[in-house]
C-alpha cells in the first residue's frame, strides 16, 4: 500500500479569488466563441460557397481582414447611431457578468480596473470598438504613423486621449464620409478637445433636426454641420 496515500495527501484547492479569475476567463472565452460562431454562421448564410476562399487565407491574414472589416462596420454603426450592444440581450447579460467579476482587485488588472471605474462610459467606447488604439487604427486604415500625423494636423482625423493613451474614432474607417468633409467641420470646432469633438459628432442635435452630425455628413450635407459646429463652440 502506498504510504503517501495513507497520509491523506490531497491537491490544494484553488483560492476563492483564483476561482473567480478562472470564471471570468471562462466567461470571456465563451463570449469570444459565441461572437465567432455568429460571424461564421452569418458568412455562410450570405455566401454559402465563399468559405473556400476564406479557408485559403492564412490564419494571420484571415484574422487581420476580419478585424479590419469589423472596425469598419463599427464605424458605420457609430455614424448611423446604431446601439449595437443593446441589440442582443444575451450578449448584454454576459457583459454584465464579466463586469461584475472584473471588479476583482488582482495585481494584474488593478490599474486598468481603477481607470475603467473612473471613466466607465469612455472605456465602454473602447470595449465596443468605437475607439481604436493607434496601432489598431494604423493597421485597419493601412496608413503609416507619419501619414496619420499629417491627417491629425490637418483636421482630417482627430484623436482622443484616455489615461495617457491615444485613440482614434472608428468612424474614420468608413467610406461613407470623406475626410475632407471631416476637416471642414473639425476646423469649425476651433481648438476644442478631442472628447468635445467626439461629443459633437456623435450626439443628436436640435439644429440638425435631432440627427447627429455624422448622419448629416453621411448624406453629404456639410454646411449645416459646419454651422452646428460653430454654434457648438459658443456653448
Amino acid at each position: 500500500m502506498n504510504p503517501i496515500a495513507n497520509k491523506g495527501v490531497s491537491t490544494p484547492r484553488p483560492s476563492r479569488q483564483k476561482r473567480r479569475i478562472l470564471s471570468l476567463e471562462e466567461a470571456r472565452l465563451a463570449q469570444i466563441d459565441r461572437a465567432i460562431h455568429h460571424a461564421v454562421v452569418a458568412a455562410l448564410l450570405v455566401d454559402p460557397t465563399g468559405w473556400n476562399a476564406l479557408l485559403e487565407l492564412s490564419d494571420e491574414e484571415l484574422g487581420r481582414r476580419f478585424k479590419n472589416r469589423l472596425w469598419e462596420v463599427i464605424g458605420v454603426s457609430t455614424i448611423l447611431n446604431i446601439d449595437l450592444p443593446s441589440m442582443h440581450d444575451e450578449d448584454e447579460n454576459l457583459r454584465k457578468r464579466i463586469r461584475r467579476q472584473s471588479k476583482l482587485r488582482t495585481s494584474k488588472n488593478e490599474d486598468l480596473i481603477q481607470s475603467a471605474s473612473a471613466n466607465p462610459e469612455r472605456y465602454d467606447l473602447v470595449r465596443q470598438g468605437k475607439l481604436l488604439r493607434m496601432d489598431d487604427y494604423l493597421g485597419a486604415a493601412d496608413v503609416t504613423e507619419k501619414k496619420l500625423g499629417k491627417s491629425l494636423a490637418s483636421g482630417r482625423v482627430f484623436s482622443v486621449e484616455l489615461e495617457g493613451e491615444v485613440y482614434i474614432p472608428a468612424f474614420f474607417l468608413s467610406p461613407m464620409i470623406h475626410h475632407n468633409d471631416f476637416a471642414k467641420v473639425v476646423r469649425s470646432l476651433d481648438d476644442m478637445s478631442g472628447w468635445n469633438r467626439w461629443e459633437f459628432f456623435t450626439t443628436p442635435t436640435e439644429p440638425l433636426g435631432g440627427a447627429t452630425p455624422l448622419q448629416f455628413l453621411a448624406i453629404k450635407k456639410v454646411k449645416p454641420v459646419q454651422k452646428a459646429a460653430e454654434e457648438f463652440t459658443k456653448r
